[in-house]
């Protein structure tokens, strides 16, 4: 399921590229202000051998058109297979609502290609959590979790008022670290960051007056750059923190390379520090993305897409357990030492220019994080190699403020 959710994310980027090269049969004629619509969807969500599972569900959306490319979208999907109950994680029926951004970076006659930024919620009916009596260890109950939806898709226009429609996306949600009281005391477990797949089939109906499109202006401004304020919902390695926000500041650079590819990097800094390390992770983390954004800027408003790479470091990463005494009791003490690991930052970007030489942006993302194989040194001075292969999915939101310049004559 991770797998084919990266291909999906490497391949939307990609599409919505080459579409922006095709020549334009027009602009699409007419809009109207609400548009409502029903649609198939599936998401994959895991069987009893932790397998990836298909689940089928319905649902239905309403769009407010704020611009002819920039709506406020709502959507509510109901799947009614059950789900495999995991502990804290999924089971039973789903239920999921959406409230975001959908954003055309093409448009016209016929068609468009948009991209997807909607937190939202996910609600299963049966998930696996601790029992607070005894003898159950265990008990079912309803769980409720903040989701972003991430993704994009392409629309066709039969008729003036009729819309038919395809998207995939991304669905990163956040599991919240749990604490249970129990007859013996209580017993906790450290939250997560998961997702699923995602694929919708619609059609759409336009409601009320059609409006004409106004021609768009273009944009101007090659180079711009500013301070970013960044929020980081993270799951940390250390036993003792599990989930949690980390707030960090930093800033970024985008560069127009041709039409509408930018070059775009970010470093962001994040000053708290953890309450307990990892062989990978631990203290404050330092992060840096360098990649491409791709999308389109007209009038006040820029759509795009983004694929960062780069890395986070982490400053006091566990290394080893030293003892220090022979005791008794013996004493030991932890040796830390800075870990770096490759991130994929996937998402969107939408940017507000409220005036010919600044702009406000806004990032909603899902970084994927890489774990490399590090070496841990145990008390009795053996050196053992701790794998690579976990990656983690980070929820990240960003606002930042910048200006722009024209940059250098071709």
């Amino acid at each position: 399921m991770h797998r084919l959710a990266v291909l999906c994310w490497f391949r939307l980027p990609v599409l919505l590229l080459l579409a922006l090269k095709l020549p334009a049969a027009g602009a699409q004629e007419e809009y109207s202000r609400f548009e409502v619509s029903g649609q198939f969807s599936v998401i994959r969500l895991l069987d009893s051998s932790s397998n990836a599972q298909s689940h089928f569900g319905f649902g239905g959306r309403l769009d407010i058109n704020l611009t002819r490319r920039l709506a406020f979208e709502s959507q509510v999907d109901f799947f009614p297979p059950p789900a495999s109950p995991f502990l804290q994680s999924q089971g039973g029926r789903a239920l999921q609502a959406l409230f975001g951004i959908r954003g055309k970076v093409l448009q016209s006659k016929h068609f468009a290609v948009y991209g997807l930024l909607r937190p939202g919620l996910i609600h299963f009916e049966k998930v696996r959590a601790f029992s607070p009596t005894p003898p159950s260890f265990f008990t079912i109950r309803p769980a409720t979790y903040f989701l972003i939806n991430l993704g994009g898709g392409i629309e066709f226009y039969p008729s003036p008022r009729l819309i038919a429609r395809f998207e995939i996306s991304g669905n990163p949600y956040r599991i919240p670290n749990f604490t249970q009281h129990v007859a013996s005391g209580f017993v906790s477990a450290p939250g997560q960051i998961t997702d699923h797949f995602g694929i919708s089939v619609g059609v759409g109906y336009r409601l009320g007056a059609l409006h004409e499109n106004a021609r768009e202006t273009p944009v101007s401004g090659k180079l711009e750059f500013g301070p970013q304020f960044t929020a980081m919902v993270i799951q940390r390695e250390g036993a003792l923190d599990g989930v949690r926000t980390e707030p960090g500041i930093g800033g970024f650079v985008s560069y127009e390379v041709f039409r509408f590819f930018y070059a775009d990097s970010a470093v962001n800094f994040f000053p708290r520090d953890t309450n307990s390390s990892g062989v990978h992770d631990g203290g404050r983390i330092f992060e840096g993305l360098f990649g491409l954004k791709s999308g389109i800027r007209r009038d006040r408003i820029g759509v795009f897409g983004k694929v960062r790479p780069g890395f986070n470091s982490y400053s006091r990463a566990l290394t080893a357990i030293q003892q220090t005494s022979a005791g008794p009791p013996p004493l030991f003490k932890n040796l830390f030492d800075r870990s770096t690991n490759f991130v994929l930052d996937l998402g969107g970007v939408v940017e507000i220019y409220p005036t010919g030489r600044t702009t406000l942006r806004f990032d909603l993302g899902d970084t994927h994080v890489y774990f490399a194989t590090k070496s841990f040194v145990s008390p009795n001075g053996t050196a053992t190699s701790v794998p690579s292969g976990q990656r983690l999915h980070t929820m990240v939101f960003s606002v930042g403020y910048a200006w722009r310049f024209p940059g250098p004559p071709r």
